[in-house]
């Protein structure tokens, strides 16, 4: 069973009263109607309606790429994703203009994350109100630890992307303009301080997909725990995010997919890699033992009125082929009908599936990857052959550049829903992955490595290795940071927050690789400085005018 994402306007109504954050706008709302959370909460279920406010607004912050905070979210502006020329419009590459403390879409990135954390607050208060009934005490338990679960989650990430920002741990009743600032190893452990209070709460797995269990905490533990190291250069918390990683790696649940599954599994020509991205192959319950968390997507629900529960993919992910003559652009052999927002680098199309590098992996195979065109208007004459590769580049430049890419299935599909009800081959609705294993050992691998293990940490990066094929694995002697984050490229590209894990990673790791893999001159020319911290939205530091904000380095006076 999914969760149920439609969900009651009255309720709504209450929560958009009761919610706030940092920003002033979010406490000064004018009501709309007399509802209050006295007199609206009364039972269990209203609460876990709330809770699945959460599991929305999250499903809508990593994987909605309709608007631009959400394509940050996927990487854009990284070193592993970008935007072709004649979309420049909507790209977050230009340090002179579109990444500064007044940003729109860091500011809305901001603004969800702390309004996250007053629902979670909100939440978290009401599973204390002796005046709601729950259905039984363990009901309860789990309510509240999903909350703590998203006000950890939440707090973390902001501190991932924004450094110092502040901790805000119970509900917000009056308009305040002093909320302060707090060190980003001090807001790491905040959050883990609320993940380790919950474990015993969440189960081990569930029936109902896309609802939080014990892996999902033991993973953020490990990724925060990993933060308060790379902040505090303290082996004693690297050895903290190894064991979390290892309960969740080694505890039994969770295993790498090698053999093929699911109902398209005897297909001939693809590969366990292609498996994993088919429709109902991505949850625990589905049989996918990798499968730790994901969001839920689905047709029916989507018909139903839930405009969100699609994953506009192919829409946003794919080439623009229509141009080629003899090409028709919105087939399911040229990946649905792409228009090209977002691209990747070389790094990811070209550079990490080096033969020197990834000889024989499948996560590199045809199946996988499509690089191949073919002409596929059947009143053509040439129908059936390969479009010739000088064809595609003379209508890439005509299209300004960076129109015509690989296809990456796992951001497809072959077999569109909704077709017969007017449905455009532009969406899929396979769940996403939120945390598959694979990311758990390599936040494995980062602290081994960090702690000065190397063999350690290459023999975690050669579980993902092996299971691809990979003929040449990682050595004691060639893994570092960057080998990791081109792992994590290979493994978990789109999948994984980017930014999220460039800005964790601390140094100059994050604009030194943008600087190196960048696809584009104007983004090279307006990084002339070093960050590993986006800017604090300055709205955020003028709304707490009765405390003193600082800016994040290399940000002041853009």
């Amino acid at each position: 069973m999914k969760i149920n994402y439609i969900k009651k306007i009255v309720l709504l109504s209450v929560v958009s009263l009761t919610t706030s954050c940092s920003d002033a706008d979010f406490l000064e709302a004018t009501p709309q109607t007399f509802l209050t959370v006295d007199n609206v909460f009364s039972t269990g279920t209203q609460v876990d309606q709330l809770l699945i406010t959460m599991y929305q607004q999250d499903r809508a912050l990593r994987s909605d790429v309709n608007n631009n905070q959400g394509r940050v979210m996927h990487g854009q502006g990284t070193d592993v994703l970008t935007v072709p020329t004649f979309r420049q419009n909507t790209n977050f590459s230009d340090y002179n203009s579109t990444i500064t403390p007044r940003a729109g879409r860091l500011n809305n990135i901001y603004s969800e994350l702390y309004q996250m954390i007053a629902r979670a607050n909100l939440a978290i208060s009401l599973t204390e109100n002796s005046a709601i009934s729950f259905e039984s005490e363990t009901s309860r338990k789990y309510i509240a630890a999903q909350a703590k679960f998203f006000r950890a989650k939440a707090h973390g990430q902001a501190a991932q992307l924004f450094g110092r920002v502040a901790i805000v741990d119970e509900p917000t009743t009056t308009v305040r303009f002093d909320y302060k600032q707090s060190e980003r190893a001090e807001i790491y452990q905040f959050a883990i301080d609320d993940l380790e209070s919950i474990l015993d709460d969440l189960p081990e797995t569930t029936t109902q997909s896309g609802r939080i269990v014990r892996g999902a905490a033991q993973h953020y533990l490990s990724e925060f725990y990993l933060g308060v190291g790379i902040e505090n250069n303290d082996d004693a918390a690297y050895d903290q995010a190894i064991k979390y990683a290892s309960q969740v790696i080694d505890g039994g649940i969770y295993k790498l997919m090698t053999n093929r599954f699911g109902s398209r599994a005897t297909e001939a020509g693809k590969n366990v890699w292609w498996d994993l991205f088919r429709l109902d192959n991505q949850n625990y319950v589905d049989g996918n033992t990798e499968s730790i968390w994901t969001h839920q997507f689905d047709y029916e629900a989507y018909k139903a009125g839930d405009g969100t529960a699609r994953l506009r993919y192919p829409y946003f992910f794919m080439p623009v082929l229509r141009a080629v003559d003899g090409v028709i652009g919105e087939l399911e052999d040229v990946g649905g009908r792409g228009v090209a927002y977002l691209r990747p680098t070389a790094l990811t199309e070209t550079i990490i599936w080096d033969p020197s590098i990834s000889a024989g992996d499948m996560r590199n195979d045809e199946s996988n990857i499509r690089r191949t065109v073919y002409y596929n208007d059947p009143t053509d004459p040439r129908f059936g052959q390969v479009v010739p590769q000088s064809t595609l580049d003379a209508g890439n430049v005509g299209l300004a550049d960076g129109a015509y890419f690989p296809i990456f299935e796992k951001l497809t599909t072959d077999q569109f829903q909704g077709l017969s009800d007017g449905e455009r081959r532009e969406d899929i609705w396979r769940d996403r992955y939120v945390i598959r294993l694979p990311e758990t050992i390599l936040l494995r691998a980062e602290a081994h490595l960090r702690k000065g293990e190397n063999q350690m940490a290459a023999d975690d990066i050669n579980i993902i290795r092996n299971r691809a094929n990979c003929s040449i694995l990682a050595t004691s002697g060639t893994v570092d940071l960057d080998y990791i984050l081109d792992e994590r490229a290979r493994e978990l590209f789109v999948e994984e927050s980017r930014w999220n894990t460039l800005l964790r990673m601390g140094g100059t790791i994050a604009s030194d690789r943008i600087k190196k893999y960048a696809r584009y001159d104007y983004q090279k020319n307006s990084l002339t400085f070093d960050f590993n911290a986006f800017p604090i939205p300055q709205t955020v530091i003028d709304r707490n005018k009765d405390v003193v904000w600082e800016q994040n380095p290399g940000w002041v006076g853009r």
